[in-house]
């Protein structure tokens, strides 16, 4: 059996984070993920194990090996009691409803206090089977979770957090002072607001406006900009798109609201107060 034991305490600090949602894609960054959880009193380890096979080859005066499916072992979390704390209340609740939870651990690499934190983290299913409660009047009440693996690593790799956001950047807070802030409105550069300046050969109002972008992906987008210096909130979108390594954006289409409604030759129709000549009858 081969085992690879991820209880090295690889930096300065380590997070566990806890969802409810089991269904979804399993991703670092998913929403779900609860704040770490506070009041951590022993490392958080993890154990995977693989089965190793030994193979007779007909012919051969040696041996070949196989490794077979691999499992995570039961692991458990350690915390300062702290009555109404919101995870250790998650926990709690898991044992009772006997529902499994998603975990996220999170072993820091480096950290930059002002900056980013640096790390190798695992996501995993598991089931809450138990917990036990030590201390004394001279020690410090802890509760111990049995934690129960449902299956195996569901997604694992390095990755940053927590970087800085300042004024401006991904135009957050951008179009006051001397703040212009992201001015690329032809890229597919992710989510984030435009200033969009009316000598832009592309802007359907030739005025100084915002433009709102958002992309699922690398290569599709759509933006939507508003006229803003009427009292009339004029609205257009148009998507974007990248073929290989240019980005194309499509025309700006008219949204049609109660203050921009469409004309009788934008729906090739004849206005009621236009002059019809029939001639003579």
């Amino acid at each position: 059996m081969i085992e690879r034991n991820l209880d090295i305490f690889s930096g300065s600090k380590v997070e566990v984070s806890i969802s409810t949602d089991t269904t979804s894609q399993p991703n670092f960054f998913d929403g779900s993920f609860s704040s770490p959880v506070d009041n951590l009193a022993a490392f958080p380890s993890i154990r995977q194990t693989a089965e190793i096979q030994t193979l007779e080859e007909f012919g051969s005066e040696y041996t070949g090996k196989l490794s077979g499916t691999r499992n995570l072992e039961k692991t458990e979390i350690v915390v300062n009691e702290v009555p109404g704390d919101p995870h250790q209340e998650i926990l709690l609740k898991a044992i009772e409803t006997k529902t499994p939870i998603r975990l996220r651990n999170f072993y820091v690499i480096s950290s930059d206090l002002e900056s980013n934190s640096t790390g190798y983290y695992v996501i995993f299913d598991a089931y809450v089977t138990g917990v036990k409660r030590t201390g004394n009047d001279k020690s410090v009440v802890q509760l111990k979770f049995d934690i129960t693996p449902d299956g195996g690593i569901l997604k694992d790799g390095v990755v940053t957090q927590g970087k800085i956001l300042r004024q401006g950047d991904f135009g957050v807070g951008a179009g006051v002072g001397e703040i212009i802030g992201s001015i690329d409105s032809e890229a597919l550069n992710g989510n984030r607001w435009i200033t969009y300046s009316g000598a832009a050969s592309t802007n359907p109002f030739s005025a100084d406006t915002a433009i709102i972008h958002a992309q699922a992906n690398e290569n599709n987008g759509w933006q939507i900009t508003v006229e803003s210096t009427s009292n009339k909130p004029l609205m257009r979108v148009r998507n974007m798109h990248k073929v290989g390594e240019e980005v194309r954006a499509g025309s700006w289409v008219k949204v049609y609201t109660s203050e921009d409604k469409p004309t009788p030759a934008e729906m090739g129709a004849v206005a009621k107060t236009d002059i019809i000549d029939f001639g003579e009858f």
